[in-house]
């Protein structure tokens, strides 16, 4: 039987006296103590044994507490470590600053022995709860990997089987199966690279979270504004105010941007691509419409297959990989969500990504 080990906390202060208190009150309460004097001593110390959180005096002299919390946040390797300032009462005013650095919480000196426990207590809870949950995704992903070595396997199978009876087809009926096997199995091959990428996202701590919805939209449409403002081309937004959606947030970027994107390149130049956000029942729902030609009728079945060939072109010479629509569909199942193509109503293309909604 494993014995977890009493978390360690790190109390940074120039007074002696400080730190003794602190640290004698910390250790009666089960946690293990690393005392510091001084900010130089304390980043030696994080670099030789990472702490679960640091308590760490506002005012020292030499290298301060904000040159400490400035150097923490600067290292990947300790960027997500907890810092509760320790600051006296009249220094209040530097709490602003302290917060947009980058710390969690403060205690004021003198302290409450209860408050400073409850804070301390809190906060490594968060943290190790937080490590608990990276771990897992870590399994996760190792596991998942396992498991997709087999199965691309099986794909590749499949793919090989498809093309040895599409050598030795004899009529159409043959050649629309063999078609239909190459279909299946390249987008189950795709959707097992998209779970794939997400697990890796949440091993590095990109985990799945509440988003709002209004600026994942501003932030695919801002990387897409200057292409549009080339094309003498309107980007209309329409955005319900508070929607949160349930995703990960580079994953549901890149699907916004790849469909803004689109829109941009395919329509003719001076017209107005709208991009709609709203709650449709338990769901919530991204609408990208464009005034260009939309998609043929006999075209839309191989819209989001890999290298699908439409017969649309880019209305400014852009480029083009045929890549884009069938990973992003991809990725929307990944995160539990949706994408797919209807005609515009007034003509022209609308794509309809939908995502979980956070009630």
């Amino acid at each position: 039987m494993t014995v977890e080990r009493a978390p360690l906390v790190m109390v940074v202060d120039d007074q002696e006296a400080n730190v003794s208190a602190v640290g004698g009150l910390l250790a009666r309460d089960g946690f293990d103590v690393a005392p510091c004097l001084s900010g130089k001593e304390a980043l030696a110390g994080i670099a030789a044994e990472l702490p679960d959180l640091l308590l760490l005096d506002m005012r020292m002299p030499g290298m301060d507490g904000f040159d400490v919390l400035e150097a923490v946040r600067a290292d990947a390797a300790t960027r997500e470590l907890p810092v509760i300032f320790l600051t006296a009462d009249h220094e209040r005013d530097s709490l602003v600053r302290a917060f947009s650095a980058g710390a969690v919480d403060y205690v004021t000196k003198p302290f409450v022995p209860e408050e400073l426990l409850s804070r301390v207590r809190a906060h490594t809870a968060l943290k190790r709860a937080r490590d608990d949950m990276q771990r897992l995704a870590q399994e996760r992903q190792e596991s998942l990997e396992l498991i997709a070595h087999d199965l691309r396997n099986h794909f590749t199978n499949v793919l090989f089987s498809a093309d040895m009876l599409a050598s030795r087809q004899s009529d159409e009926a043959t050649g629309k199966l063999v078609e239909s096997i190459r279909g299946a199995a390249d987008t189950g091959l795709l959707f097992l690279e998209a779970v794939l990428e997400q697990a890796a996202g949440e091993a590095r701590g990109e985990s799945v979270e509440p988003l709002p919805a209004a600026q994942v939209v501003q932030e695919a449409v801002d990387a897409h504004a200057d292409h549009a403002r080339e094309k003498d081309m309107r980007l209309d937004l329409q955005l319900e105010p508070g929607l949160l959606v349930r995703g990960q947030r580079l994953a549901l970027g890149h699907v916004l941007q790849n469909l803004v994107s689109n829109a941009v390149k395919y329509a003719p130049a001076g017209t107005v691509v709208t991009v709609k956000a709203a709650t449709h029942g338990g769901k919530a729902r991204f609408l990208v419409l464009d005034q260009g030609p939309g998609i043929k009728d006999e075209e839309q079945g191989q819209l989001f297959r890999r290298y699908a060939k439409i017969s649309n072109q880019p209305t400014g010479g852009e480029g083009s990989t045929g890549l884009g629509l069938s990973l992003a569909k991809q990725k929307a199942r990944a995160m539990g969500g949706d994408l797919w193509y209807d005609p515009a109503p007034a003509g022209g293309a609308c794509f309809t990504l939908e995502m979980p909604r956070v009630e």
